[in-house]
């Protein structure tokens, strides 16, 4: 099984925490597969809960449920250093 690391995802905008996700890989921060997600701080409808800004959008990626993030709108603390 691939290592996986948790991060932590905050809106851009008003630096909130969204979500502590369990992130596989070396790339960017493309989606956020429904069941890695370790802690939501959101109302679960896609949008930061302190400014209302949307940062992803709910999609089916390899048959599991997934929110594809919007590049630009989140940053991420706890990713591997390139």
């Amino acid at each position: 099984m691939p290592e996986r690391r948790t991060i932590s995802i905050f809106c851009l905008r008003c630096r909130t925490l969204l979500y502590t996700y369990k992130k596989g890989g070396t790339g960017g921060l493309v989606k956020c597969i429904v069941e890695r997600i370790v802690e939501d701080h959101t109302a679960g409808d896609l949008r930061c809960p302190r400014c209302g800004q949307e940062f992803a959008r709910e999609r089916m990626m390899g048959g599991k449920p997934a929110h594809k993030i919007i590049q630009g709108k989140v940053f991420t603390r706890g990713m591997r250093r390139k």
